[in-house]
């Protein structure tokens, strides 16, 4: 029996704002395992909504994975680790995978900082799959729920638009 969708909704939660330390990624280079680069949240970020607003805090990262396709298109496997504060004081620890892939063609744009903000977001597939884990009771209900966003690479780091899955 196939699974019925058709009552999923999406709900808007927030958008993060994340400033990546300068320089990122870092490449580390082909090793046995994998391919790996890794981002520091340097400066932090913000996250406006109106469930959820607040500060993205400096430290966490993303350990991603890069590889390629036949055709040279950029693959790349999000593995981020952060830590919002609410702006009410409370601490969410953000988790989350997913997908960034970059068509060949729009590689050396997407990869200088002066060009990016003018590959519009639609020209590439950026999507991540938030998990929330907090302590505090006046956000329980994130622990509850799974959410999904779209991402979109700035000059200095990244805005993600995210929303509840419902």
């Amino acid at each position: 029996m196939a699974a019925d969708f058709t009552g999923l909704e999406l709900t808007p939660l927030c958008v993060a704002s994340i400033r990546l330390e300068e320089g990122a990624p870092i490449q580390l280079g082909r090793s046995p395992w994998r391919n790996r680069r890794v981002s520091y949240i340097g400066a932090g970020g913000t996250v406006e909504g109106a469930r959820l607003t607040g500060v993205v805090r400096p430290g966490g990262g993303d350990w991603s994975e890069g590889g390629a396709d036949a055709a040279g298109n950029a693959l790349t496997l999000i593995d981020v680790r952060s830590l919002w504060r609410t702006h009410d004081g409370a601490d969410i620890y953000v988790t989350y995978n997913g997908r960034l892939n970059i068509p060949a063609p729009l590689l050396p744009d997407f990869r200088d900082p002066a060009k990016i903000d003018a590959i519009p977001p639609s020209a590439y597939y950026f999507r991540i799959n938030p998990l929330f884990e907090t302590a505090d009771e006046r956000y329980g209900w994130l622990n509850h729920i799974v959410a999904v966003g779209a991402g979109r690479r700035t000059r200095d780091g990244v805005v993600y638009t995210i929303f509840e899955v419902r």
